[in-house]
């Protein structure tokens, strides 16, 4: 007996009553094949396919022209940290991870770290505080702890602010440092300008007023007469309390020969 074939037109027969009795099943059937193709389509050129190439440099550019180039280039775009920065442009491009002419997959995202433009603060109020007080606040304001401190002579207490500079409200560029002037308080005594004046009367002087001589120093230059005041520590106008110690520098004659501290 010869063998039975079956047929593809007898499969095919088959499936389409298979198809005629069972309808539903049938449409669902195919629609699951067709979306898992279509799926497939989709996520296989993304995974499987993707091809290299070299991340373009975009830093120093602004952040969507960057993104422009990178999506050009067959990447994306994603935004890394944010900084202020005192020259670089707000939005402008300081850095990218990865770096440029590294290669990677087309598709990938490139992390971006932006600008965020110059630091800007305002000169806080604060006439009227401690020192403590206020260099707290000023860096509170953005403002480094300010190094370019002088004292004068007022009836306010001591450690007041007096002024303030630039004035407050001002809105400077950070980082920055902001000048005080401080109350040397009602009991300070404002060092007199003694430069030029012969040594007995500068000593004279600072007798009067409760101040105290300490050892002198030797000048040669000549920039004074001999035996008169060169320079003195502190200088004139600065507030100190009473019974403080002034040094003087006293000028020597020109031609008076060194003392050799070693005995021959």
């Amino acid at each position: 007996m010869t063998p039975r074939v079956r047929s593809d037109t007898a499969s095919g027969g088959r499936t389409r009553r298979l198809f005629s009795r069972f309808p539903l099943i049938s449409t669902a059937l195919i629609g699951f094949f067709v979306g898992y193709a279509g799926i497939a389509a989709y996520l296989m050129p993304g995974v499987m396919q993707r091809s290299e190439a070299a991340v373009p440099n975009v830093i120093g550019l602004l952040y969507s022209d960057a993104a422009a180039r990178l999506s050009a280039a067959g990447f994306s775009a994603k935004t890394g940290e944010s900084l202020f920065h005192q020259t670089a442009p707000k939005t402008s491009v300081l850095g990218q991870n990865p770096e440029p002419g590294v290669k990677a997959l087309k598709g990938d995202e490139i992390f971006l770290d932006v600008s965020l433009g110059a630091k800007r603060g305002r000169v806080p109020e604060i006439i009227g505080y401690s020192r403590e007080d206020a260099v707290a606040a000023l860096q509170k304001a953005g403002f480094d702890a300010p190094t370019d401190i002088v004292e004068r002579l007022n009836s306010r207490p001591r450690g007041e602010v007096l002024a303030v500079s630039p004035v407050a409200g001002t809105t400077l560029t950070q980082p920055a440092t902001v000048k005080l002037t401080l109350s040397a308080g009602p009991d300070a005594i404002g060092v007199p300008s003694l430069v030029g004046m012969p040594l007995e009367d500068a000593l004279a002087l600072l007798g009067q007023l409760g101040l105290l001589a300490g050892p002198t120093q030797d000048d040669f230059s000549g920039a004074q007469p001999v035996n008169h005041v060169v320079s003195q520590r502190p200088a004139a106008n600065a507030p100190v309390s009473p019974g403080s110690t002034v040094t003087l520098t006293v000028s020597q004659p020109v031609n008076a020969p060194p003392v050799d501290p070693i005995p021959r």
